[in-house]
């Protein structure tokens, strides 16, 4: 079994990628073409999506959100916007997008709450699936999720877990096990120069973990990866950013997984729907 998700963040959030979209475009167009390439391959995606993308650009993102292929998680309300102009200045490297700490517990569990309720309010769905941004967490982050409602988690890495789990917070976790597009590819301003300044503080030390590929073996290592894991019988979880895969190719590899997941004789499935995975070993 497959379940293939994306992460979608807000124009006004000004990610790195976000500065090499085309003038005229801009993230939520993209992933609109990406959800056509999907449907043209009759395949599920779940979509962790910030909260001011419904604020802010809901008449864009709305189709998006109510495609019968869409299921809709939580990436955070705001973001853990972090200014980085002055950084970006003062190295001329660009730096993270994202702050590292979501402040109080008040503060984390606002953003949650805020969360839940602009995606419920516009979607009419509850919100039950969770990722967050930049897998930024701490000891709160799971209680505050169960409190409020959501029921599964995509947070953690890990090839060696094939399979879903329970945590100690109640949350049903299904570890992203299939090497993950964004912190592993050439693109955008992930050059080579980029790419070695980050590696002195990646936590993952393992060949691939700790490397970055250009797109067409990156998209090897991911269907090998993917064959693997179904073979065993187990879940492949999935992480492809609709933006990354545009500016890495224009989804070309994106569209190569995509057949290559459509011909295997398995299915996707959405993160609300990973439980039934629970207790198989």
């Amino acid at each position: 079994m497959i379940c293939l998700t994306g992460d979608i963040h807000h124009d006004s959030l000004k990610i790195n990628d976000q500065r090499f979209i085309p003038d005229g475009m801009n993230e939520i167009e993209i992933c609109g073409k990406y959800l056509e390439l999907l449907k043209k391959y009759n395949l599920k995606v779940t979509f962790y999506t910030t909260g001011m993308t419904f604020q802010e650009q809901w008449e864009e993102f709305k189709a998006i959100a109510e495609a019968d292929n869409v299921e809709i998680g939580g990436h955070t309300f705001s973001g853990l916007p972090r200014k980085t102009e002055s950084t970006d200045a003062a190295t001329g490297l660009p730096s993270c997008s994202h702050a590292h700490s979501h402040g109080t517990y008040e503060d984390q569990e606002q953003d949650v709450q805020k969360m839940i309720g602009i995606a419920e309010e516009k979607t009419g769905k509850k919100l039950l699936t969770w990722r967050s941004h930049g897998l930024v967490k701490d000891e709160n982050t799971e209680k505050i999720l169960f409190v409020n409602g959501i029921r599964f988690i995509s947070d953690e890495l890990n090839w060696n877990k094939i399979l879903p789990e329970k945590t100690e917070a109640g949350l049903i976790s299904h570890p992203m096990n299939v090497l993950m597009d964004h912190d592993h590819l050439f693109h955008a301003h992930r050059t080579c120069e980029y790419v070695e300044r980050q590696r002195k503080n990646w936590p993952f030390k393992d060949a691939p973990t700790n490397r970055s590929f250009e797109i067409d073996k990156w998209g090897r290592i991911v269907r090998a990866q993917i064959q693997a894991i179904d073979e065993m019988g187990g879940l492949a979880t999935i992480l492809m950013h609709p933006l990354c895969m545009y500016l890495a190719d224009g989804f070309k590899t994106a569209e190569k997984i995509f057949e290559f997941i459509a011909s295997l004789k398995t299915k996707c499935v959405w993160a609300s729907e990973t439980e039934e995975f629970l207790g198989k070993k």
